[in-house]
């Protein structure tokens, strides 16, 4: 009997030894002393092809076009523990500083981190994936913005489609307003080979939710690429009227230590009218909420694009911590015609071995009192099978 249930407490601490090897094994990698987690988020539709990219040379301020590929290497990893190998038969695999999925499925979703190394650095950034069901889908949270102006004619763009577009000259988009197939006349103009639309005098009705679709081929597989667009429009009276375009409604993931940008991205128009945009932290300005210099408010940065002016204002954490995830932020933009308030939160990035911590007592338990069953169940046949051959 001693001896039996030595084996027991012996396979039970070899269980335990296990689940903390898994645990530790994580750690084995050198950690980048650069921790950064990337402030957007992807989130897409289950069974479609997606490509994530690695921002981390946005932070570095690299040019990749610009820089040897044998000066530094990419790894990509999952929950800061799997790493992604490229492979012909792999559904997931990295192409230099992107990883592609095909498809992406529910079980993808997870943090992803792409490393990069060199003789003189080392930066891991970290980014959220979510795949979701196409009939459990909240439309605001997959949906790109884009904002018109009533009145005027507006081009529409199917965003993020570069890398299923490339060298191809058979590019032919399907458009779709609520559901509903936009036929290609006065009001709304497309042609093949380009991936925008012209809507034609807008309208307040012409807001709301519209999908383009590609279809792609992969291995000599048919996949279909979507994206959906929430068009926004601001009316005639406050065309001069900033307008926040990022951040969003959508809650930003970020781990405990790490580094955190969110910009505050704000559309001015053709600009003048002396736009100003701040941040706010439970209603504080930020410098004097955060004394200690730990977040600050990066430079005011005004830029040109297609459509007009834009102005950011990132608010910067230089490393994030739990009393992070109880506060509002809120980014302020203002001219002399109005203002506009924005708040957002950050939530904590799931741990991926948070679930070994009240798992490992309970597997324990259920391991002790399995290999207990297993003992007296052949403690009992034994008796059984002494006592026939005894008789």
């Amino acid at each position: 009997m001693y001896l039996k249930m030595r084996h027991v407490v012996v396979i039970s601490m070899c269980v335990l030894q296990t689940m903390a090897f898994v645990v530790q094994q994580s750690g084995k990698e050198e950690k980048c002393p650069e921790q950064i987690t990337h402030f957007m988020g992807h989130y897409v539709l289950n069974g479609e092809p997606v490509v994530i990219k690695c921002p981390a040379f946005q932070y570095l301020q690299m040019d990749l076009s610009r820089v040897s590929p044998s000066s530094f290497n990419i790894a990509w990893t999952k929950n800061a523990s799997e790493y992604l190998y490229a492979g012909r038969q792999s559904r997931i695999h990295p192409k230099k500083e992107s990883l592609w999925f095909f498809p992406a499925l529910i079980e993808d979703t997870g943090l992803y981190s792409c490393i990069v190394r060199n003789s003189s650095l080392c930066t891991e950034l970290t980014l959220s994936l979510t795949v979701m069901k196409q009939e459990e889908v909240h439309v605001p949270d997959i949906a790109y913005e884009q904002l018109a102006f009533e009145h005027s004619q507006f081009q529409m763009f199917c965003p993020d489609l570069s890398d299923f577009t490339i060298n191809r000259t058979d590019v032919q988009l399907q458009w779709y307003k609520d559901g509903k197939l936009l036929e290609n006349d006065i009001k709304y103009m497309y042609s093949s080979g380009t991936t925008y639309m012209h809507i034609i005098d807008i309208v307040k009705n012409d807001g709301g939710y519209y999908t383009c679709k590609l279809q792609f081929t992969h291995e000599n597989k048919e996949y279909v690429v979507s994206r959906i667009i929430h068009l926004r429009i601001v009316g005639k009276d406050k065309r001069h009227y900033p307008v926040i375009q990022y951040p969003n409604h959508k809650p930003i993931a970020a781990a405990i230590g790490s580094k955190l940008l969110i910009p505050c991205k704000v559309y001015i128009g053709n600009g003048g009218n002396n736009p100003i945009v701040w941040w706010l932290a439970n209603d504080s300005y930020i410098d004097e909420f955060f004394g200690d210099g730990r977040v600050i408010e990066g430079t005011f940065q005004e830029r040109t694009e297609s459509d007009g002016h834009y102005i950011d204002v990132s608010l910067i954490f230089e490393n994030v911590k739990e009393e992070d995830f109880n506060t509002e932020f809120k980014c302020i933009a203002s001219n002399d015609y109005g203002s506009q308030v924005l708040p957002t939160h950050i939530r904590r990035a799931a741990s991926p071995f948070t679930w070994y911590i009240p798992v490992a007592p309970a597997v324990l338990v259920l391991l002790i009192i399995a290999v207990i069953v297993i003992y007296k169940y052949r403690k009992a046949a034994n008796k059984k099978e002494y006592s026939l051959t005894k008789s």
